[in-house]
């Protein structure tokens, strides 16, 4: 049975189905979903549904409620959640109903198994979906990053890749995040048309000092550092993506006062009590646990640099809510991070490499001044390339194209070389930044 697709003139009805593990308390893809379904509300009929039922976000979109499980009978409660994740499923085929929505619009690819399920249920329905990039990154590059063997390299081929890309082929439109992202869905056999959609995010409002000191005293974050002290924040699910053991260790050789601040909550297998304890005097390391949005607010507007060692990550959120808090940041050269950065916002370090991040941690934290232009070069970044209304505007456009079946033209595609390092980087970081993912392989 067709969708149909909207009446002339007619305003487009869309689902943002989100596929995002329901143990989750927070998701960058899920938040970036639901921001970007509020943006688009005043120009069309959108309506999320998640298999995080909003949890963790505050935008303001019409939702339809999900139920998500673990197929019956199996000894679920013996596997880590990492393993669990990848076979959760949910009922929004169910919401599918005939002529309720012209167009679905997928966000995030985990479970991969559950969205091919949904991917192909709108196919059987004859309803048109696009997929946003949510996550690719890490999807190419799981069986690397996470620490597989032989065999877990195969089973992430197959249980995550494979069914990612066999529901990408399939898609009406592909919504890129960054232009790192073609090259992954031209990989994994889309031929169809990508429209540039990345995250936004908005500016933040004035700040309120007795609120942040209160916010700060519940983490046991003291409001101010002694002279010289450098501030770092880092802030994301402390999953082996995000490179908490490298960062650790580089915060380890540095030698000059710090409060490091770790945004999160804790998991297995990450040293935090045995770097906390190697803290030099002067040096003090916080992890907060699970924070409200005030508290993030308030963490953000403490820190003098914000640190992303990811080893894997596609068009991350957090690196643009930490710009927009006019903070300067030192980050991985993975993904979409270059496209964000772009050449004067902070610095970019190789993945997984603990000595080039401390050195440009240190760059930072001996150049006052540096620090506040890159932060000042961040916010305007923001402002100008990376907004929802901007988002909106892009998303709509590939929403037209997806239910018309016209292609774009390739000049239309965003450029697929990442920006590059700006000038001034100090010179031993670069001599040894090699060229970026971007350059040598799919992302």
């Amino acid at each position: 049975m067709s969708g149909g697709g909207p009446a002339a003139g007619a305003a487009p009805r869309v689902l943002a189905a989100v596929v995002v593990p329901p143990h989750l308390s927070v998701s960058g893809g899920a938040r970036a979903a639901e921001q970007l379904s509020a943006a688009l509300r005043p120009r069309c009929e959108v309506t999320v549904a998640s298999m995080m039922n909003g949890a963790g976000s505050a935008a303001a979109v019409h939702r339809l409620p999900v139920r998500s499980w673990l197929p019956p009978l199996l000894p679920w409660s013996r596997l880590p959640p990492r393993y669990r994740t990848l076979f959760y499923r949910s009922d929004i085929p169910r919401l599918l109903a005939p002529g309720a929505f012209d167009l679905v619009h997928l966000h995030n690819p985990m479970p991969a198994l559950e969205l091919e399920r949904i991917a192909r249920a709108c196919r059987a329905r004859g309803l048109p979906y696009v997929i946003s990039t949510h996550g690719f990154n890490e999807v190419a590059n799981g069986g690397t990053v996470y620490g597989f063997g032989r065999a877990g390299r195969l089973l992430w081929q197959q249980l995550v890749v494979a069914p990612v890309a066999r529901a990408v082929r399939r898609a009406a439109g592909i919504f890129a995040l960054s232009p790192a992202d073609a090259d992954i869905v031209a990989a994994m056999g889309f031929a169809g048309p990508v429209t540039p959609v990345p995250n936004g995010v908005a500016l933040p409002g004035p700040a309120d000092a007795a609120a942040d000191r209160q916010a700060l005293a519940r983490l046991g974050i003291p409001a101010g550092s002694a002279p010289g002290t450098l501030t770092a924040l880092f802030l994301a699910n402390h999953t082996p993506n995000k490179g908490l053991p490298q960062l650790l260790e580089a915060f380890g050789r540095i030698e000059r006062p710090f409060l490091l601040i770790i945004g999160g909550e804790r998991r297995g297998g990450i040293g935090y009590d045995a770097a906390i304890a190697a803290c030099r005097p002067g040096q003090r390391i916080v992890v907060t646990g699970r924070l409200s949005d005030a508290e993030v607010a308030a963490a953000f507007r403490r820190a003098d640099l914000f640190v992303f060692p990811t080893l894997a990550d596609t068009l991350p959120l957090v690196v643009l809510e930490a710009m927009a808090h006019g903070l300067p940041v030192v980050a991985s050269r993975v993904g979409g991070i270059p496209y964000q950065l772009g050449g004067d916002c902070g610095l970019l370090v190789p993945p997984g490499d603990a000595g080039a991040l401390a050195a440009a941690v240190e760059a930072l934290a001996a150049d006052p001044g540096r620090r506040r232009q890159a932060g000042a070069a961040a916010r305007r970044r923001v402002a100008d390339r990376f907004t929802w209304a901007r988002a909106a505007e892009q998303a709509l456009q590939g929403y037209g194209e997806a239910l018309q079946g016209r292609p774009r033209p390739a000049a239309a595609l965003l450029p697929t070389r990442p920006a590059t390092l700006p000038a001034t980087l100090p010179t031993p970081l670069s001599t040894t930044l090699p060229a970026g993912p971007a350059d040598r392989r799919a992302h």
